[in-house]
Protein backbone atom coordinates (compact mmCIF):
# COMPACT_ATOMS: atom_id res chain seq x y z
CA UNK A 1 0.00 0.00 0.00
CA UNK A 2 2.84 2.40 0.79
CA UNK A 3 4.25 1.68 -2.63
CA UNK A 4 1.08 2.98 -4.27
CA UNK A 5 1.10 6.19 -2.21
CA UNK A 6 4.77 6.83 -3.03
CA UNK A 7 4.10 6.18 -6.71
CA UNK A 8 1.22 8.69 -6.78
CA UNK A 9 3.34 11.35 -5.03
CA UNK A 10 6.16 10.86 -7.57
CA UNK A 11 3.69 11.25 -10.45
CA UNK A 12 2.37 14.53 -8.95
CA UNK A 13 5.91 15.89 -8.51
CA UNK A 14 6.84 15.04 -12.10
CA UNK A 15 3.64 16.66 -13.38
CA UNK A 16 4.25 19.81 -11.27
CA UNK A 17 7.84 20.16 -12.48
CA UNK A 18 6.78 19.53 -16.09
CA UNK A 19 4.09 22.23 -16.04
CA UNK A 20 6.39 24.69 -14.31
CA UNK A 21 9.04 24.15 -16.98
CA UNK A 22 6.44 24.57 -19.70
CA UNK A 23 5.23 27.94 -18.39
CA UNK A 24 8.81 29.16 -17.96
CA UNK A 25 9.66 28.11 -21.49
CA UNK A 26 6.55 29.81 -22.77
CA UNK A 27 7.50 33.08 -21.05
CA UNK A 28 11.04 32.96 -22.43
CA UNK A 29 10.01 32.43 -26.06
CA UNK A 30 8.88 35.88 -27.12
CA UNK A 31 7.41 36.00 -30.61
CA UNK A 32 9.54 37.52 -33.36
CA UNK A 33 7.08 40.38 -33.77
CA UNK A 34 7.61 41.39 -30.12
CA UNK A 35 11.34 41.52 -30.69
CA UNK A 36 11.18 43.84 -33.76
CA UNK A 37 11.80 47.50 -33.24
CA UNK A 38 9.71 50.30 -34.81
CA UNK A 39 12.27 50.87 -37.54
CA UNK A 40 12.24 47.18 -38.42
CA UNK A 41 8.42 47.32 -38.59
CA UNK A 42 8.69 50.26 -41.00
CA UNK A 43 11.18 48.35 -43.16
CA UNK A 44 8.90 45.31 -43.31
CA UNK A 45 5.93 47.49 -44.31
CA UNK A 46 7.94 49.16 -47.09
CA UNK A 47 8.75 45.74 -48.55
CA UNK A 48 5.05 44.94 -49.03
CA UNK A 49 3.66 45.53 -52.56
CA UNK A 50 2.39 49.07 -53.05
CA UNK A 51 -0.89 48.14 -54.80
CA UNK A 52 -2.31 44.86 -53.48
CA UNK A 53 -5.34 45.13 -55.82
CA UNK A 54 -3.21 44.21 -58.83
CA UNK A 55 -2.98 40.60 -57.68
CA UNK A 56 -4.52 38.34 -60.28
CA UNK A 57 -5.97 34.93 -59.59
CA UNK A 58 -4.00 32.28 -61.45
CA UNK A 59 -5.87 30.75 -64.37
CA UNK A 60 -6.82 27.16 -63.72
CA UNK A 61 -8.06 24.47 -66.03
CA UNK A 62 -11.44 25.30 -67.54
CA UNK A 63 -12.69 21.76 -67.06
CA UNK A 64 -13.17 22.53 -63.35
CA UNK A 65 -15.65 25.36 -64.05
CA UNK A 66 -19.31 24.48 -63.76
CA UNK A 67 -21.14 24.22 -67.03
CA UNK A 68 -23.85 26.75 -67.84
CA UNK A 69 -27.39 25.37 -67.93
CA UNK A 70 -28.56 24.48 -71.42
CA UNK A 71 -30.42 27.21 -73.30
CA UNK A 72 -33.61 25.25 -73.83
CA UNK A 73 -37.16 25.03 -72.56
CA UNK A 74 -39.27 21.94 -72.29
CA UNK A 75 -42.96 21.65 -73.04
CA UNK A 76 -45.06 18.70 -71.86
CA UNK A 77 -48.24 18.22 -73.86
CA UNK A 78 -51.38 17.95 -71.69
CA UNK A 79 -53.04 15.73 -74.34
CA UNK A 80 -50.45 13.05 -75.14
CA UNK A 81 -47.94 13.65 -72.31
CA UNK A 82 -44.95 13.84 -74.68
CA UNK A 83 -42.13 16.30 -74.02
CA UNK A 84 -40.93 18.70 -76.71
CA UNK A 85 -37.63 20.56 -76.25
CA UNK A 86 -37.25 24.08 -77.57
CA UNK A 87 -34.20 26.25 -77.84
CA UNK A 88 -34.62 29.36 -75.71
CA UNK A 89 -34.12 31.35 -78.92
CA UNK A 90 -36.83 29.47 -80.83
CA UNK A 91 -39.81 31.69 -81.73
CA UNK A 92 -43.05 30.21 -80.41
CA UNK A 93 -45.29 32.95 -81.67
CA UNK A 94 -44.37 35.39 -78.92
CA UNK A 95 -45.36 32.91 -76.20
CA UNK A 96 -43.22 32.32 -73.13
CA UNK A 97 -43.50 28.61 -72.34
CA UNK A 98 -43.13 29.23 -68.61
CA UNK A 99 -46.42 31.19 -68.64
CA UNK A 100 -48.62 28.50 -70.15
CA UNK A 101 -49.51 26.87 -66.82
CA UNK A 102 -50.37 30.34 -65.47
CA UNK A 103 -52.62 30.98 -68.49
CA UNK A 104 -54.39 27.67 -67.81
CA UNK A 105 -55.17 28.72 -64.23
CA UNK A 106 -56.44 32.15 -65.37
CA UNK A 107 -58.77 30.56 -67.92
CA UNK A 108 -60.33 28.35 -65.23
CA UNK A 109 -61.72 31.53 -63.62
CA UNK A 110 -63.79 32.31 -66.74
CA UNK A 111 -67.15 30.58 -66.21
CA UNK A 112 -69.52 32.50 -68.53
CA UNK A 113 -67.58 31.94 -71.76
CA UNK A 114 -66.37 28.71 -73.33
CA UNK A 115 -62.63 29.53 -73.39
CA UNK A 116 -59.80 27.04 -73.93
CA UNK A 117 -56.12 27.07 -74.78
CA UNK A 118 -55.18 25.31 -77.99
CA UNK A 119 -51.67 24.01 -77.34
CA UNK A 120 -51.68 21.36 -80.06
CA UNK A 121 -49.13 23.17 -82.25
CA UNK A 122 -46.60 23.27 -79.41
CA UNK A 123 -46.34 19.47 -79.31
CA UNK A 124 -44.13 17.80 -81.94
CA UNK A 125 -46.06 14.53 -81.62
CA UNK A 126 -49.52 16.10 -81.99
CA UNK A 127 -48.40 18.48 -84.78
CA UNK A 128 -45.25 17.05 -86.39
CA UNK A 129 -45.35 19.06 -89.65
CA UNK A 130 -45.87 22.57 -88.24
CA UNK A 131 -43.10 25.04 -89.04
CA UNK A 132 -44.22 28.01 -86.92
CA UNK A 133 -45.57 26.91 -83.56
CA UNK A 134 -48.09 29.10 -81.73
CA UNK A 135 -50.40 29.06 -78.75
CA UNK A 136 -54.03 29.83 -79.54
CA UNK A 137 -57.05 30.90 -77.56
CA UNK A 138 -60.32 29.23 -78.55
CA UNK A 139 -63.57 31.00 -77.66
CA UNK A 140 -67.02 29.65 -78.41
CA UNK A 141 -70.33 31.14 -77.20
CA UNK A 142 -71.82 28.81 -74.58
CA UNK A 143 -75.27 28.74 -76.19
CA UNK A 144 -74.02 27.97 -79.73
CA UNK A 145 -72.20 24.65 -79.62
CA UNK A 146 -72.34 24.23 -83.42
CA UNK A 147 -70.37 27.40 -84.19
CA UNK A 148 -66.69 27.18 -85.07
CA UNK A 149 -64.72 28.65 -82.16
CA UNK A 150 -62.87 31.92 -82.63
CA UNK A 151 -59.14 31.10 -82.74
CA UNK A 152 -56.69 33.86 -81.76
CA UNK A 153 -52.90 33.69 -81.52
CA UNK A 154 -50.36 35.93 -79.82
CA UNK A 155 -52.37 36.02 -76.63
CA UNK A 156 -51.22 37.62 -73.40
CA UNK A 157 -52.17 37.59 -69.75
CA UNK A 158 -53.99 40.88 -70.32
CA UNK A 159 -56.18 39.26 -73.00
CA UNK A 160 -57.32 36.55 -70.59
CA UNK A 161 -57.99 39.10 -67.85
CA UNK A 162 -60.01 41.22 -70.33
CA UNK A 163 -62.18 38.22 -71.20
CA UNK A 164 -62.77 37.47 -67.53
CA UNK A 165 -63.73 41.07 -66.74
CA UNK A 166 -65.99 41.29 -69.80
CA UNK A 167 -67.75 38.00 -68.98
CA UNK A 168 -68.37 39.14 -65.40
CA UNK A 169 -69.71 42.53 -66.47
CA UNK A 170 -66.86 44.47 -64.85
CA UNK A 171 -66.68 47.96 -66.34
CA UNK A 172 -62.98 48.64 -65.59
CA UNK A 173 -59.92 46.76 -66.73
CA UNK A 174 -57.17 46.41 -64.11
CA UNK A 175 -53.60 46.81 -65.33
CA UNK A 176 -50.21 47.30 -63.76
CA UNK A 177 -50.67 51.06 -64.19
CA UNK A 178 -54.17 51.28 -62.72
CA UNK A 179 -57.80 50.80 -63.77
CA UNK A 180 -59.14 51.94 -67.13
CA UNK A 181 -62.62 51.78 -68.70
CA UNK A 182 -63.07 48.46 -70.44
CA UNK A 183 -64.52 50.25 -73.46
CA UNK A 184 -60.94 51.37 -74.26
CA UNK A 185 -60.20 47.70 -75.07
CA UNK A 186 -63.29 47.12 -77.28
CA UNK A 187 -61.26 46.39 -80.45
CA UNK A 188 -59.17 43.71 -78.76
CA UNK A 189 -62.24 42.14 -77.14
CA UNK A 190 -63.98 41.92 -80.51
CA UNK A 191 -60.87 40.37 -82.03
CA UNK A 192 -60.71 37.78 -79.24
CA UNK A 193 -64.45 36.99 -79.33
CA UNK A 194 -64.86 37.17 -83.09
CA UNK A 195 -68.01 39.26 -82.67
CA UNK A 196 -69.10 42.80 -81.92
CA UNK A 197 -69.55 43.59 -78.26
CA UNK A 198 -71.75 46.10 -76.48
CA UNK A 199 -70.08 47.80 -73.53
Amino acid sequence: MWCNVIFIIIVFIIAFVGFTGYTLAKDNNNSTLDQLSKSEYANKLEQLPQNPNTWEEPVSAMCYDTAAPPDRDQYICPVCGEMTLYSSFFDIGGTDLSKISYYRSLIKKIKKLDVKLDESELCEKCSPNIETRKLYLLIKPKNHKNLIPQRTSDITEEDINLLYEYSEGIKEHSTYYGKFPIINYKDRLEELLGATVKL
